[in-house]
């Protein structure tokens, strides 16, 4: 046997443990990056989503809606209401043996405050109330519903989540002939980042 031939010592033992803990704690700081960019990335695919699926919803049945029937009065506001044309006697068309527009019941979308579908969502969901049916539009809206002061002003005293910006979940506003619609939702990250996504769409109904 080779009388030179030894073990490691333990410095030697000790220097490589330390070079693995470097090594680990890399790649443990990798891992957790790319996770955090995985969920961000989930966060905003998901806040898209649900923006797009509720314009997609509203924006094609408010484009048939009567103008007159919309509650101008009331915007701009977290509520907008109208009416379609709708067939109500049966003979095939939207008018009347008068020659009168027919029309349905009003169409409420504002957000679910009182939790009418039972689901134990309220100010983050987004629903459209026709008679008694209700469809869920949108979740996890926006909570904030900041506004200027009565001067038209914005500063720290209405920035409620202090990001500098004008936050709401959902607003109707008149916009010429048209409503313009804005739904922003939002998501919260592993580090408790929040990411929102807002979209508009100005909608003229066309009755």
């Amino acid at each position: 046997m080779n009388k030179h031939a030894h073990g490691m010592t333990l410095i030697e033992v000790m220097f490589a443990l330390s070079i693995l803990s470097i090594v680990m704690a890399v790649l443990f700081t990798f891992s957790m990056s790319f996770g955090d960019t995985a969920q961000l990335q989930h966060a905003k695919a998901l806040g898209n989503d649900e923006t797009r699926r509720a314009l997609q919803a509203l924006v094609p049945d408010l484009h048939q809606g009567v103008r007159s029937s919309i509650n101008w009065g009331q915007l701009p506001g977290e509520m907008l209401s109208y009416s379609v044309p709708e067939d109500l006697d049966g003979n095939g068309t939207p008018v009347d043996a008068g020659r009168r527009l027919e029309t349905s019941l009003p169409r409420i979308v504002t957000r679910d405050l009182d939790d009418i579908n039972g689901d134990g969502l309220r100010e983050t969901q987004l629903i459209a109330v026709n008679g008694r049916s209700v469809h869920v539009l949108a979740n996890n809206l926006s909570p904030e519903s900041e506004q200027p002061d009565e001067n038209g002003v914005f500063g720290p005293a209405q920035d409620t989540n202090g990001n500098g910006e004008i936050d709401r979940g959902v607003w109707f506003e008149s916009w010429g002939r048209g409503v313009r619609i804005t739904i922003q939702t939002q998501g919260t990250t592993r580090k408790g980042h929040v990411i929102r996504t807002t979209l508009q769409e100005v909608v003229f109904p066309r009755n």
